[in-house]
């Protein structure tokens, strides 16, 4: 079993990522009406299946054949491709992914049954269990049931494992989804409205003192020959007063309305 592994590491290295290795599906004891050529035949429709579930995926289908070819032949070693040893093979190999089946009987029936698993974590991806009564239901049913175990590569791919939850599915039985991102705060966004708001009644302030100052000035300036100093003067203040209001009116008015924009942009 060592040589077996260290072998199929020295395989792993000519391979990239985004592989599957699809183990043979191997009878069971009791099954004996079943010949090589039908098992094999059912286990190239398996990798067919697998072919047609990634499409343009970028991913090789790696078969029994491809790792067996690098060593003698061996009862025990090729039985253990097909069977608990499965996920460390797909490591040794460097393959994502891997699937094993076995073949054989329920009742009066044949089941064949085929699992899915991630190398790297050993978590086991999905199932599938069929039955017929003789092998071409089986083949028939592979053809209508493994695509969709396979397509649960891409689906485990786009699920993000920050911040996760837990959730029950009928298809899955436990999918790591990420959670909804927090909702930021409103309170940043109403203090740069009411800084809006302020400014804009500093500045409309400043326009009406400005207005207010031109009709004091007027006043002033029509004012008749005869008056006394005291009455020039008190004129003379009501057009300075507005002036000063005016201007602590624009400039208060642009003050708020800049943080406001800053405001704004931080929130954004």
């Amino acid at each position: 079993m060592r040589t077996l592994i260290l072998l199929l590491a020295m395989f792993a290295a000519t391979h990239a990522a985004n592989t599957l290795a699809v183990l043979e599906i191997i009878p069971k004891a009791e099954i004996e009406d079943i010949s090589i050529t039908e098992m094999r035949h059912l286990t190239d429709e398996l990798r067919k299946q697998a072919v047609l579930a990634l499409p343009n995926k970028g991913y090789s289908i790696l078969t029994r054949d491809n790792m067996i070819a690098l060593m003698p032949p061996d009862e025990a070693e090729a039985e253990c491709l097909a069977e608990s040893c499965a996920v460390e093979i797909g490591r040794a190999i460097g393959a994502e992914y891997i699937s094993q089946g076995s073949l054989g009987k329920f009742g009066n029936e044949l089941s064949v049954s085929i699992e899915l698993y991630e190398t790297m974590s050993g978590k086991l991806l999905g199932s599938i269990v069929m039955e017929s009564g003789d092998i071409k239901g089986l083949l028939t049913a592979i053809r209508e049931q493994a695509p969709a175990l396979f397509a649960r590569i891409e689906t485990s791919k786009t699920i993000k494992i920050e911040d996760p939850k837990v959730v029950e599915s009928d298809n899955y039985p436990a999918l790591l989804l990420k959670q909804d991102a927090p909702k930021k705060s409103s309170t940043p966004t109403w203090i740069a409205i009411s800084l809006d708001v302020l400014g804009a009644a500093a500045l409309g302030f400043g326009i009406y003192q400005h207005v207010q100052k031109d009709k004091f000035y007027k006043d002033y300036k029509e004012m008749p020959a005869g008056k006394y100093k005291k009455e020039y003067d008190a004129a003379l203040k009501k057009v300075n007063d507005a002036q000063d209001l005016r201007d602590i009116g624009f400039i208060s008015g642009g003050v708020l309305l800049g943080a406001g924009i800053v405001v704004h942009i931080w929130v954004w």
